[in-house]
């Protein structure tokens, strides 16, 4: 691995609003991934839903790693932004047939959202010849990805499927193999913008749950599985937001190639993991609420409650990386949450949602006695 000091700090800033703006794409992005499962619901369409996310999820990561993409930057990165973020949208509408009518369009629309990026990144590291270095080093990795995602467009599955999994391992093994040394994060800026992709995801749950009750607003049970699921997503917001002031500090505290390593680990790598279990515990709220009353099938069971597990582990392994401080109650609450599955397969989905409402407020309340100023750890 290459590893150089990074440079000399400038000033840190919190999320910009152009910045948001680009985000909201991700939004519907997230959605179009619930779409896509929801349109083949078995084992095959669940696993291309991971790797339709994991796609989504590194775009967003290579834009948030940018530092200088504001709303009072040039014209010409504004301008590019809104290109990026156009693509994106495009990108997303072809989504749910990414893997099938939409494939070459999917692949067009990707391949340019990640090329903007490119662009940006070098134009941004252009006077910094330590940065620009690791931005070189990186290209090949940002590019090759997307490159392979087109190219599985000419073929059939399961060769498609095979070259969006390569793409997979190219990008998130990209910044492993070749190092992010020499790159630059803004403490305050970095934890605000992973932060708000936390709450986008959050939002995936709520518009699920309500379309998941938007026939079915007559019926008492539907109703209180509806209540259940917008309180398991607040759980799931508790668990992760106590963390958000300390991190920050400990960004600031760590320097050079250290900072940057943490960046990657906690944030671009192990905030895949919580998103990742919030978008699928999402998916299976939804078919969960639209049958309250009937044992799930084997696909929305794992992915409601191993949804909810992968969060709470997620959030797990980001506190290790972190802080190096185990989080007992979400290692439990992950636990307890992955044991459920198999009485899902049994119980009626109501159960399953009351009985994970149970572990999230069981989580609650040990945290609250164990550390009574929780909201700051």
């Amino acid at each position: 691995m290459i590893d150089d000091e990074a440079p000399s700090e400038e000033v840190d800033r919190s999320t910009d609003t152009l910045e948001l703006f680009f985000d909201l794409v991700f939004v519907f992005a997230m959605s179009q991934v619930t779409e896509l499962v929801l349109a083949e619901l078995s084992w095959t369409g669940f696993l291309r839903g991971v790797m339709a996310l994991t796609a989504v999820w590194w775009a967003w990561v290579c834009f948030a790693w940018l530092t200088d993409t504001t709303a009072d930057a040039g014209v010409r990165v504004r301008m590019l932004t809104l290109v990026a973020m156009s693509a994106m949208l495009v990108a997303a509408i072809a989504l749910p047939r990414a893997f099938g009518q939409d494939a070459l369009v999917f692949g067009c629309a990707y391949l340019c959202v990640r090329l903007v990026h490119v662009v940006l990144f070098l134009d941004e590291t252009k006077q910094d010849p330590d940065r620009h270095s690791a931005a070189l080093r990186l290209v090949p990795t940002m590019l090759g990805g997307p490159g392979l995602v087109l190219a599985s467009a000419f073929v059939d599955s399961p060769y498609r499927e095979t070259g969006w999994l390569l793409a997979a391992l190219i990008d998130l093994g990209g910044p492993m193999v070749v190092g992010v040394g020499g790159l630059r994060v803004l403490p305050a800026y970095f934890v605000d913008r992973h932060g708000s992709i936390i709450i986008i995801a959050l939002g995936e749950t709520i518009t699920q749950v309500g379309l998941g009750a938007s026939h079915h607003l007559s019926d008492l049970l539907v109703l209180t599985a509806v209540l259940c699921a917008v309180l398991i997503s607040g759980q799931l917001w508790w668990s992760y937001f106590g963390l958000t002031h300390a991190a920050q500090a400990r960004l600031v505290s760590t320097e050079g190639r250290e900072r940057t390593r943490l960046a990657r680990d906690a944030y671009s790598y192990l905030h895949f993991l919580i998103v990742a279990g919030i978008v699928y515990f999402a998916l299976g709220a939804h078919l969960a609420i639209a049958e309250a009353g009937e044992p799930l099938d084997p696909v929305p069971a794992v992915a409601l409650t191993c949804g909810a597990a992968l969060a709470y582990a997620g959030d797990v392994a980001y506190r290790w990386r972190d802080h190096h401080r185990l989080a007992h109650d979400r290692l439990a609450a992950a636990i307890a949450s992955m044991l459920l599955v198999a009485p899902a397969l049994t119980m009626p989905a109501l159960a399953t949602l009351t009985s994970l409402l149970g572990v999230g407020g069981v989580r609650i309340v040990w945290e609250a006695w164990r550390n009574p100023l929780a909201g700051v750890v």
